[in-house]
């Protein structure tokens, strides 16, 4: 039997992870980071060792049903049990367990396999990594698993441990089409690979780079101001959302900025001052983290500016990322940072709360004092990770249903416009998609089959044309790329100095001291001069300036 966990980015097509969403998995709950962050930690150290029987809760599970002769390149059937995150999915939670039927058998009968999913609550990014360290630590595991890198705290120590199986010699057997459509960056990840062994198989975003900022437009059009191409216009943007009711409910609920517990998420103005909360650069010979350098004081004084002037929310750190998305829709906030793929969900005007007139642009992050306007961190194109655990009794079947994922051209359509003559017909040789078509419309259906039981990833190029406004979103994509963070740690593997150590963690992971210093400073309960240089010497005593010497030696021996 095979198993997999997958998981997916709230609202996303993502993540991407669009993943992102997205996507990056990245998503966390901060009313119980502490909380969350010794569990996993406890949970993580058990395992291989616990051998009590839990189970996660809020799961549903389905088999993908029995199918006739199917066309994979497997003679004889062979059973496949997924492990997979619902991940938000409006078609996991409403559609009928018939509608659901109909893409499982799909699947089953074009790849030869039959498929099993079990779906995991997503709950943000926390609950699904919640979840999943339970499942390592119980070894209640599927013959494949999804996870954001070899190297996660939800499975720390697992690769030194062999928990997973080196899967380069059945990559090379069994997986020619994953090798080919993988590009090489994506393969030298070191969340991927580890001393030249590849343990984890690359799950791709949508493109490049996908992050792009989405502002209401009939906002702008209200208060007679263009996208804000400054932080300064932002600010007048913002001041105007404050003293106007922008959603006409009345109430005074409306926000500039959607900013939620997930801060490494929903954080799009960082950029705006020349840093990136998770990125590294060498500066006078060393490298440093740009979560201690000063012009990240000044991104943290441009939030507090939000947040003392009222134009993000003040409960900001409790709202859950989770709960994201239908607050968008309730029209409570004027600018968020999404996927570009997520364009046609919030251009659909149904979708908002007594709102007929809701509109939705694209825009590139506003530019800071020095002109920089970074929004996404040069990546590996990577949103989650697919790992072997050495228990799999037929690992070569899950390599070889994976290789048909990638290289069949009927997985090419299925995954990307589902089940012929349902949700697509072919004309002249030619497919023929319509995103209003019930079938694809209802319930968000084409994000199930496109996303949550993909096991490529995020939406490809492939499908933008049959998107709403498709030059819209490549357009997107083109922004996205051309703002993308450039740095000095890309490939870099995580520091040996800081495994183990969440609260020393890059970026605003919830429970780091960086996070903590981040909400700290922002709500004013430390003073933001006095409060950032103590984080920063806290972080470089208790291990910040070992992981500086780990990383600068790497750089020196694989980048220089």
């Amino acid at each position: 039997m095979i198993s997999l966990v997958i998981p997916y980015r709230r609202g996303e097509s993502a993540a991407i992870l669009s993943a992102k969403q997205g996507m990056p998995c990245k998503a966390l709950h901060h009313g119980r980071s502490h909380l969350m962050k010794r569990s996993i930690a406890a949970i993580a150290s058990l395992l291989l060792v616990s051998a009590a029987t839990l189970s996660a809760c809020g799961n549903e599970s389905k088999t993908a049903g029995e199918a006739g002769d199917g066309k994979g390149s497997q003679p004889v059937k062979k059973d496949i049990s997924i492990l997979t995150t619902e991940g938000g999915s409006q078609f996991v939670a409403q559609a009928p367990a018939s509608e659901k039927d109909k893409y499982y058998n799909e699947l089953n009968k074009l790849s030869g396999y039959n498929v099993k999913y079990e779906l995991m609550t997503w709950g943000g990014g926390a609950d699904y990594k919640q979840q999943l360290a339970l499942r390592f630590a119980t070894g209640d595991l599927g013959d494949l698993v999804m996870t954001d890198s070899i190297y996660s705290n939800v499975h720390a120590g697992a690769v030194d441990q062999n928990v997973f199986l080196d899967l380069g010699p059945l990559l090379d057997k069994y997986g020619p089409n994953i090798k080919k459509n993988i590009p090489e960056v994506a393969w030298k990840s070191p969340r991927v690979q580890k001393n030249g062994k590849i343990y984890g198989i690359p799950i791709l975003s949508a493109a490049p780079a996908t992050r792009i900022m989405f502002m209401r437009g009939d906002w702008l059009k209200k208060l007679n101001m263009e996208p804000p191409k400054t932080l300064d216009e932002f600010l007048k943007f913002a001041e105007g959302v404050k003293n106007n009711d922008m959603n006409g409910d009345g109430k005074n609920n409306e926000y500039a900025l959607a900013l939620t517990d997930n801060l490494g998420w929903s954080d799009v103005f960082s950029g705006s001052f020349g840093v990136r909360p998770d990125a590294w650069q060498m500066r006078g010979g060393k490298m440093e983290p740009d979560m201690i350098q000063p012009q990240m004081k000044e991104a943290i004084a441009f939030y507090k500016k939000l947040y003392d002037n009222g134009y993000i929310a003040k409960d900001f750190v409790t709202r859950k990322q989770g709960d994201r998305l239908s607050e968008i829709y309730k029209g409570y906030f004027g600018a968020y940072g999404a996927a570009a793929n997520q364009y046609g969900s919030f251009t659909d005007v149904s979708k908002y709360v007594n709102q007929p007139g809701a509109e939705t642009v694209m825009i590139t992050p506003p530019k800071g004092p020095r002109g920089e306007a970074y929004f996404e961190k040069q990546s590996e194109q990577i949103d989650f990770v697919w790992v072997v655990p050495a228990k799999t009794k037929n690992p070569e079947e899950v390599i070889k249903f994976l290789d048909w994922v990638w290289g069949h051209p009927d997985a090419e359509k299925f995954f990307g416009f589902g089940i012929k003559d349902y949700n697509y017909k072919e004309e002249n040789g030619k497919v023929v998609f319509d995103e209003k078509n019930p079938a694809n419309a209802e319930n968000v259906a084409s994000g199930f089959f496109r996303k949550t039981i993909n096991p490529r990833g995020a939406s490809r190029p492939i499908i933008v044309k049959y998107m709403p406004e498709p030059d819209n979103i490549m357009k997107a994509y083109d922004d996205a790329a051309a703002s993308v963070y450039k740095h000095a740690s890309l490939g870099m593997p995580q520091m040996e100095s800081l495994d183990g150590r969440p609260e020393l963690d890059i970026g605003l992971q919830p429970g780091s001291l960086f996070y903590d210093t981040f909400v700290k400073l922002v709500v004013g309960k430390e003073d933001l001069d006095t409060g950032f240089d103590k984080f920063v010497k806290e972080w470089r005593s208790r291990g910040g300036d070992t992981a500086i010497k780990e990383a600068t030696d790497w750089y020196n021996a694989y980048r220089k």
